[in-house]
């Protein structure tokens, strides 16, 4: 029979990658082709399994010609083991287990066996569809595909749809036209914002098979549409923050338990969207009461228009009547009792941008954009990418910008690393740790923001990390030349393996130590232990991952002449294995390991890892002592261990330099003799010199 259509669809839900729609993105996708006339297998849930898919493939594909069309379509998590060295793809079923597939590597669902056995022996015209997390990169000719996440981008899922993002795309667009080509396809989810991979031939998937499809008109995305007014109202919010009256905002409600929220940003939310008035409202079956409104704001004339429907999914919406416009945009569901914004009569068109406007307005009511409105931007964006998917190009570009513009006004200050001894002519500074800080009298470090890097993608990891580089070694330098020492005391910086992979940042390395005539030798580059060493989708190594990166840092010491640690030992990736295996100088135990019951077993290992004959020695030092360390410094000192970083020294981290005073040293050096164990824990329990508890966490 000629001209017929099939289909396998599979969709697993994964606990492990957070996946909870791909099952119904599989039952919805196997609905509408069995509406258009596909002869559809749908495989969902726990009793998938690999070699049922696989029969069912091969089924279809032996008894077609090269008149059929055959679509296959995949949602769930998409699995590389570490062994292929991204060479081998399998798409997760219940069953699959990772541990067997090095011996048996047809024990799953392994996409050279759906290309090269399926897709490309299809006789007729043959499309894959994968909604994945994880990478799936389409190596057939034969075949067309059309693939989540471009290297630039991230799988999503929507609560509010209940759909993945690129399923959801595709499902609109299918139902949408009656005639469509795989070509339309894929122009219409490019016109929503998102990147798919698109490869091979183009074929007709809905209409007349053998004929093009037609032109489609795509949907509108509501994000690519709107991008001027979201660009805008977010300025807009930038401006009204910085405006004296809304600097510092004040609840003026009465409700103590309104949730962290602030509702004093009720005038805030008004002002930025030139609405008539605003108000927090609280719902529950009681119906809806004030907790803070504007001046202006009158609930009994807008009662009839507020809603709060059940679901969580519920996003907000606008209600309408001929006199006024009432946007209800819930912030917080509770049993029993929930929060909405309602907004009366906001600046015309704002309406218009649905979605994207309620998650900006939810964001920013948990978001203190008056302290910091570059920095709240962000997270709106931030917010809007989660939501949505991925932003169009000019958002993007607009919150690289304001990132690198936030890293850029912070400061470095310099935290010191001693050296432990018995006596007090022992004990000085060994060497700096750079960390940033939002101002030199900011004890805390802006985690949340320097982490944010890792959310949006390794052009914001190597930016961060460039950006940083550059402030620590300037400062240093001017910090040196005010110092007390001839020679510049060594120094290190935190890194991402990202960047150490980015030639940009290597160069950036290179050209500031060339110009302000460091030592290549007194800088130390920190890798985090909680920083994996693998290759992104779609790289190939040519090596394991930890000879690859290896190599990559042997040739950068090589070239600019610096040395490498690695950082929070203890609490990462395979740490004896990163010891061992990497070209390192220093090595730094997290705090974390001094509260291990076997802490001092642990440090004796990392010593005689560190000190092992293969390699040259490298320093070993401890930070976060505090005063809550159950290790004392003599135990410390008597596992071979002379130096530590932390707040021993009394002296926050500073941008400036400055030697030890004599009374710390002695007080050090009476540490390390044991002199006041007697009294209790170490440190904590000192009355000469009370201590502070480091409230550091990396920052640079």
């Amino acid at each position: 029979m000629a001209h017929q259509r099939f289909a396998v669809i599979v969709g697993v839900n994964d606990a492990h990658s957070r996946l909870r729609f791909a099952e119904r993105d599989a039952e919805a996708m196997c609905e509408l082709l069995q509406l258009e006339g596909f002869d559809a297998r749908l495989f969902t849930g726990s009793r998938v399994t690999a070699s049922d898919v696989k029969a069912a493939l091969r089924q279809f594909a032996m008894r077609a010609d090269r008149t059929d069309l055959f679509v296959v379509y995949f949602a769930g998590r998409a699995l590389t083991p570490s062994w292929s060295h991204g060479s081998e793809t399998y798409l997760v079923t219940s069953e699959l287990d990772e541990t067997i597939l090095g011996d048996n590597p047809d024990s799953g669902l392994r996409m050279a066996f759906l290309e090269r056995d399926v897709l490309d022996f299809f006789p007729g015209s043959a499309v894959l569809i994968a909604d994945t997390v994880g990478g799936v990169r389409p190596q057939g000719r034969r075949y067309s595909a059309l693939v989540s996440g471009a290297d630039d981008a991230a799988e999503r899922e929507t609560a509010v749809i209940g759909h993945g993002v690129l399923t959801a795309h595709v499902l609109a667009t299918l139902a949408r036209r009656p005639d469509l080509s795989f070509s339309g396809l894929a122009s219409a989810v490019r016109e929503h914002g998102l990147s798919p991979q698109v490869t091979g031939p183009d074929s007709v998937l809905l209409g007349a098979l053998g004929e093009p499809g037609p032109a489609i008109v795509p949907l509108a995305n509501p994000l690519d549409v709107a991008t001027d007014d979201v660009l805008d109202l977010i300025q807009r919010l930038s401006y009204h923050a910085r405006m004296p009256r809304h600097a510092a905002p004040r609840s003026s409600g009465t409700r103590a338990d309104a949730g962290s929220a602030a509702p004093s940003r009720v005038e805030y939310v008004r002002a930025a969207t030139k609405a008539h008035s605003t108000a927090l409202l609280e719902y529950t079956a009681g119906g809806f009461q004030p907790i803070d409104s504007s001046k202006r704001f009158d609930l009994e004339a807008v009662h009839p228009l507020l809603r709060f429907p059940p679901g969580a999914d519920w996003f907000g919406h606008a209600v309408h009547d001929d006199h006024r416009a009432v946007l209800c945009v819930p912030l917080r569901h509770a049993e029993g009792r929930s929060l909405l914004l309602a907004v009366v009569d906001p600046a015309p068109g704002l309406a218009t941008l649905g979605q994207p406007l309620a998650k900006i307005l939810e964001t920013i009511w948990r978001t203190d954009f008056a302290a910091s409105p570059d920095e709240a931007e962000i997270e709106v964006l931030t917010a809007l990418r989660d939501a949505f998917g991925r932003l169009p190009v000019p958002l993007f570009e607009h919150c690289f910008e304001l990132y690198r513009r936030v890293l850029e006004s912070y400061c470095v200050v310099f935290q010191p690393v001693v050296t432990l001894g018995k006596t007090a002519r022992r004990v000085e500074v060994h060497s700096y740790e750079a960390l940033a800080r939002r101002s030199a009298s900011d004890s805390r470090a802006p985690v949340a923001m320097l982490r944010l890097a890792e959310v949006w993608g390794d052009r914001f990891v190597v930016e961060r990390d460039k950006v940083i580089l550059r402030m620590a070694l300037y400062a240093y330098a001017r910090a040196h030349a005010d110092g007390p020492w001839d020679e510049p005391k060594p120094l290190s910086i935190n890194v991402a393996v990202r960047s150490l992979l980015s030639d940009d940042y290597v160069e950036v390395l290179r050209t500031a130590i060339a110009e302000l005539g460091i030592e290549p030798a007194a800088i130390t580059l920190e890798i985090s232990e909680q920083d994996p060493i693998e290759p992104r989708r779609g790289e190939q190594w040519s090596e394991a991952p930890h000879a690859y990166f290896h190599n990559r840092l042997a040739a950068i010491a090589r070239d600019v002449g610096v040395a490498f640690a690695v950082d929070d030992f203890g609490e990462g990736y395979a740490s004896l294995s990163r010891m061992a295996e990497l070209p390192l100088t220093q090595i730094k135990v997290d705090r974390a390991i001094l509260h291990h019951p076997l802490a001092a077993k642990e440090l004796s290992l990392v010593m005689d890892t560190a000190r092992h004959a293969s390699h040259a020695p490298r320093v070993v030092i401890v930070e976060g002592v505090d005063d809550e360390s159950p290790l004392t410094l003599r135990e410390i000192y008597e596992q071979r261990i002379r130096h530590v970083q932390g707040y021993i020294t009394q002296q926050p981290a500073r941008p400036d330099l400055a030697e030890l005073s004599p009374e710390i040293c002695e007080y050090i050096a009476a540490l390390v003799r044991g002199d006041h164990e007697g009294r209790g824990t170490l440190i904590s329990r000192s009355e000469e010199i009370p201590l502070q508890r480091d409230s550091l966490s990396r920052g640079a």
